[in-house]
């Protein structure tokens, strides 16, 4: 079977498409047929070798996170059948390729209601941003800042807040404004104005954008509340200065998070947002258009 593999850590060049053996199912695992996986910032971080403690030998499959059918089960497994559509994110590598054993505890039911190549555009934001709402649980009237607002994880963070009742401000370039309101945002700034000086007073600041983004942010914060990043550690000195909080949250497998994302999908209050998608013999180009950083919503790549 394919799979986008890298010999080495570097640029484009140490791409592959390799043929794999199949892996072997064990107890509590599914076999899955992948149709889909999203393309995220973190595969060509990992290929450059910015996640090298990850100590995994050469050559090594990126990608994690897919949607495809179950054509196996192993001994044990309940709640699935073959045939079913699943999606998922299962770790920071491993998913690009034409099949995969997943355990069961890590995946949920795809939507109904998408294909599975959107479906596939949705596992990493949602459970990362269910990680970052548990650092701090946003609910009614939860008044949320959230920056990057119409990336892969931002979009999909301004649709779940706006379903647990919270206000989200969303901060996205002037060419993304009317996708950032058509995804329910209750607010919508342009980024490259002085926000600082218009908005304010909120309980959470959720950055998926970087360090500049928290420079900017201290400042929005209401005392005792709390910025959360999902790409760079906030300055816990300067967060004690100001009288608020700050943390860095990681997304991890999450089932449930995902089973209860799908049932949002399906009663239309959480839609992914897919920019293009990539046969996988372009695997190459398809990072490149995330490296690139302009992606509003996600790159997936078909197999």
């Amino acid at each position: 079977m394919r799979a986008v593999q890298i010999t080495a850590y570097g640029g484009p060049e140490v791409v592959v498409i390799n043929d794999v053996p199949r892996p072997e199912i064990g107890a509590g695992q599914l076999r899955v047929s992948v149709a889909a996986t999203g393309v995220n910032p973190v595969d060509w971080k990992i290929r450059e070798g910015h996640m090298a403690f990850l100590e995994v030998p050469f050559p090594f499959t990126l990608g994690n996170e897919f949607a495809g059918t179950v054509t196996e089960l192993g001994e044990g497994v309940t709640g699935f059948a073959v045939g079913d559509a699943i999606y998922g994110s299962v770790g920071p590598i491993g998913v690009f390729a034409e099949e995969l054993v997943v355990d069961a505890g890590a995946v949920a039911k795809a939507p109904t209601s998408l294909s599975l190549v959107e479906a596939a555009a949705l596992p990493v934001a949602i459970v990362t941003v269910q990680a970052a709402f548990d650092a701090a649980p946003v609910g009614q009237g939860t008044r949320l800042l959230v920056h990057a607002a119409a990336g892969g994880v931002g979009s999909v963070a301004v649709q779940l807040a706006k379903a647990m009742g919270a206000e989200v401000t969303a901060l996205t370039s002037p060419a993304s404004m009317d996708l950032v309101r058509g995804l329910g945002a209750d607010h919508v700034i342009d980024r490259t104005t002085d926000y600082e000086q218009t908005i304010g007073d909120f309980d959470v600041v959720l950055d998926a954008f970087g360090p500049s983004a928290q420079d900017r942010s201290w400042g929005l914060l209401k005392p005792g509340g709390i910025l959360i990043s999902l790409v760079t550690p906030p300055d816990q000195e300067e967060a004690a200065r100001r009288g608020v909080r700050a943390t860095m949250t990681f997304g991890a497998p999450n089932a449930p998070a995902l089973a209860h994302a799908a049932a949002l999908v399906d009663a239309g209050k959480l839609k992914p947002v897919v920019q293009r998608t990539y046969p996988v013999e372009e695997a190459v180009a398809a990072m490149a258009e995330v490296e690139g950083g302009n992606v509003r919503g996600k790159i997936v790549l078909r197999y």
